[in-house]
């Protein structure tokens, strides 16, 4: 799974600590990156029993799932192993700004660090999309669970680059139509969408953000 990661020193100066949680080694997965049959993300947040904040984002603890009985809300467990469904809709408040949909499972560990002032790690593994399969990107309303609007990209055929161009395309087009952020059941006007960086965020966004 390290066959392609690149490193400054030689390696047979790093070979006996070569440790996926090193700082050399995690800068690579900052994002997401696929190694092997899978996707790996590692973040830096603070972890605590009390709930897990973002240097950036500020408060992402709670995490929530859509399925037959509506809306379940849910927060990590310190070093417990956490699943995501494929076809499952789920989203991190404050995290990102719509429902993500695949079809493969994702799981994330919270890894605390050694006291409550000292960053943790946060590990998300997912499997590496193949054929046809795709992610989704999806808003439903606030009030009533309505879809409003659903983006859908091939990510098996296309590659990981094309996630990061689908979800700001699907935000961008979502936010530009209030008819789209409108229900078409209820009335009510959802928030906007934003992206996962929030060095993305047009102001708006950023508002967005505050707010789910």
């Amino acid at each position: 799974m390290f066959a392609q990661i690149e490193i400054k020193e030689p390696i047979d100066k790093i070979i006996d600590d070569w440790d996926f949680l090193n700082d050399r080694v995690l800068s690579h997965f900052s994002t997401f990156r696929p190694a092997g049959h899978n996707i790996f993300g590692l973040r830096r947040r603070f972890i605590s029993p009390s709930g897990m904040n973002d240097p950036k984002k500020g408060n992402i603890s709670s995490f929530f799932e859509l399925g037959p009985k509506g809306i379940s809300e849910g927060r990590h467990e310190l070093l417990g192993l956490r699943v995501t469904t494929a076809g499952t809709p789920h989203r991190v408040a404050h995290n990102f700004g719509y429902w993500h949909l695949n079809d493969k499972d994702e799981l994330y560990v919270p890894i605390p660090g050694r006291s409550p002032d000292e960053l943790g790690h946060y590990v998300v593994v997912m499997g590496l999309p193949r054929d046809r399969e795709t992610d989704g990107f999806a808003w439903y309303c606030e009030n009533c669970l309505t879809l409003l609007f659903d983006f859908t990209i091939e990510t098996g055929q296309t590659g990981l680059a094309a996630f990061w161009k689908g979800e700001r395309e699907a935000v961008n087009r979502y936010n530009a139509d209030l008819g789209l952020r409108t229900c078409p059941e209820c009335n009510h006007v959802n928030p906007r969408g934003y992206c996962w960086n929030k060095a993305k965020d047009t102001p708006e966004e950023a508002e967005a953000r505050g707010h789910w």
